[in-house]
């Protein structure tokens, strides 16, 4: 059994080196101009998002109100390519 793992070890030479790939170059997207109102409603989600427990104050900070965001969400809603730029700016 001894000489059966020591011809197996010996047959088994050396380990074939590791290759690794060159690092894959990532780029980052440009942002991409959003219609107004889109531009309007990302920037006060966003303050929500940052300020999510004084939604008002979050608002304000932005000048805006809650019937704003809530206004230009139904606009965004009813019309798929601002629902797409929306979904894009809040990405970004």
């Amino acid at each position: 059994m001894t000489s059966l793992l020591f011809s197996l070890l010996v047959g088994c030479g050396e380990p074939e080196p590791v290759v690794t790939a060159p690092p894959v170059e990532t780029t980052v997207a440009p942002e991409v101009a959003l219609p107004p109102q889109v531009a309007r409603a990302v920037e006060l989600a966003k303050a929500v998002l940052a300020q999510p427990n004084d939604t008002e104050a979050a608002l304000a900070s932005k000048g805006g109100t809650p019937a704003e965001l809530e206004g230009l969400l139904y606009e965004i809603a009813g019309e798929p390519a601002l629902t797409e730029a929306y979904a894009t700016g809040m990405a970004q």
